[in-house]
């Protein structure tokens, strides 16, 4: 719907066009009236009408007056003049002004609506072209930040080659062969909107001074500085910006200005403050909760931040670990994931590789990357394909019932009485739709459970037991070890 002003120094003109709006319009609305150029101002700035309706003979400030002072704060406002002679040196100045069109008094009724119709035209195009523009300027800004993360992240373990970092260059307009990396992290555990927008404040003071471009690294923020400068100027800067920040304990790493065929040097300056954060405390523990946090975003299948938790874990196992030993872990993340999935889905993931047979060949970091995006969106799809499968009614009442209930003593026809079927039925039910029997299924997602206390609490194996419903610390034992594999001790 497009607003509609009216000026006009007569009163029945001003009704005229009000019954002509209230009974034959339907695209406009009639949202203000004027009956001097000066008046017209003040409605404008109250309304910001898209088309004004400008009587060219009125007291004080005539309409081309009005006109000529309106058009350049309000540059979208259609003009129609009307003016009861037509006059050669009037329509000399409307064409001048851009005035859409120009009328002569009296105005027919089938006339305004025939310039309306003609208006409306142009207002639609207008407005389509303006969207294109938008969509087009949207398109090429997800361009330029897909580029800009995909060759930043690239630098924590490749340097580019020369026509990368040309190709680089000539889309960021970078004229410079040097440049060094420095790294913000240390944030804790804050929620993600606070962490953007803390990351958000710091890229915006930085790059008011310097020429600053960025990627999110998950929990630590990148920052690539293509040219030379100073070091020491550039540290007491980001000293004074996480000054402000103290109660974060953000933590700052700097790298040195290196030719771009050496980057992964600056990123392995600012990376030592980390490292040398992990061996202080616990690594394996932090390790554990590292693939714990990954474990719970695939099973709630939260593709997005999975992901990028993923990517953020192997990106940092092959930058401190050898090539081999990054590998290794990698295998026994990707078996563990799939074990999960299955344990506690109770799902085949059809998922049809042995992780080792697959990971252990692969000769480059580059080789790595590729199969591991392509591995991690196909765990995501079979997630999402099992999510959108439908189950029997009574089938999803007593995976709900022993979701809450798991810690307590469960039986099949108990069970079964909750959902108002037979223990027969209820026994079908798992072995057709999930291809296990009760109770496997129950000391399935018991040992999940318990998995995730013993990684996530630090419970002892006595008191995790308890918690999931087993009163024999030594039969969770033996069940622990025939699902997982391992000891619960080997967590």
């Amino acid at each position: 719907m497009y607003r509609v002003m009216i000026v006009d120094d007569e009163e029945p003109v001003l009704d005229s066009f009000s019954f002509i709006f209230k009974k034959y319009v339907s695209d406009f609305t009639l949202c203000g009236k004027a009956r001097s150029g000066i008046e017209a101002m003040e409605v404008v700035r109250e309304q910001n009408p898209d088309l004004v309706f400008m009587d060219i003979q009125m007291p004080g400030i005539d309409g081309i007056e009005a006109i000529k002072k309106i058009q350049p704060l309000y540059p979208h406002i259609i003009f129609i003049l009307s003016t009861a002679y037509e006059r050669f040196d009037i329509a000399q100045k409307a064409i001048h002004l851009g005035v859409f069109s120009y009328l002569v008094k009296p105005v027919s009724r089938n006339k305004i609506l025939e310039e309306l119709d003609k208006v409306k035209l142009f207002l639609d195009n207008r407005k389509q072209h303006k969207d294109l523009l938008i969509e087009e300027e949207q398109f090429l800004e997800k361009t330029r930040k897909d580029l800009q993360d995909s060759f930043l992240s690239s630098l924590i373990w490749k340097n580019p080659d020369q026509e990368k970092w040309d190709e680089f260059c000539r889309y960021f307009s970078i004229n410079s062969e040097r440049a060094a990396i420095s790294l913000v992290g240390g944030i804790g555990n804050v929620a993600e909107d606070m962490r953007d927008e803390i990351y958000g404040e710091i890229i915006k003071k930085i790059q008011y001074k310097y020429n600053c471009l960025t990627a999110d690294l998950g929990d630590k923020l990148l920052l690539f500085f293509p040219e030379e400068m100073e070091l020491k100027r550039l540290e007491k800067q980001f000293r004074e910006i996480l000054s402000g920040l103290e109660r974060f304990s953000l933590i700052l790493g700097m790298g040195g200005v290196y030719h771009f065929s050496q980057l992964t040097k600056s990123f392995s300056e600012a990376f030592q403050p980390f490292a040398d954060e992990n061996d202080a405390g616990n690594k394996r523990n932090n390790e554990q909760r590292k693939i714990l946090s990954l474990y719970k975003s695939i099973l709630t299948s939260e593709r997005n931040k999975g992901e990028d938790l993923f990517k953020e874990f192997w990106i940092e196992k092959f930058k401190k670990d050898s090539f081999l030993v990054a590998k290794g872990k990698m295998v026994a993340l990707f078996t563990l994931l799939l074990q999960d999935i299955e344990d506690h889905l109770l799902i085949k993931s059809h998922f049809n590789i042995d992780p080792a047979e697959e990971i252990m060949p692969l000769d480059s970091v580059e080789e790595w990357e590729h199969w591991a995006t392509h591995s991690i969106k196909e765990l995501f799809n079979i997630l999402e394909t099992q999510k959108g499968y439908t189950y029997p009614k009574p089938l999803k009442k007593a995976l709900a019932f022993i979701g809450e209930n798991y810690n307590k003593q469960l039986q099949l026809s108990s069970v079964a009485e909750e959902c108002m079927v037979t223990g027969s039925y209820l026994s079908r039910l798992f072995s057709e739709h999930l291809n296990t029997k009760f109770i496997d299924y129950v000391n399935r997602y018991r040992i999940n459970q318990a998995v995730i206390l013993l990684r996530d609490k630090n419970l002892t194996i006595k008191e995790a037991s308890y918690l999931v419903g087993y009163q024999d610390p030594n039969y969770f034992s033996r069940i622990f070890r025939k699902i997982m594999g391992i000891s619960p001790s080997d967590l």
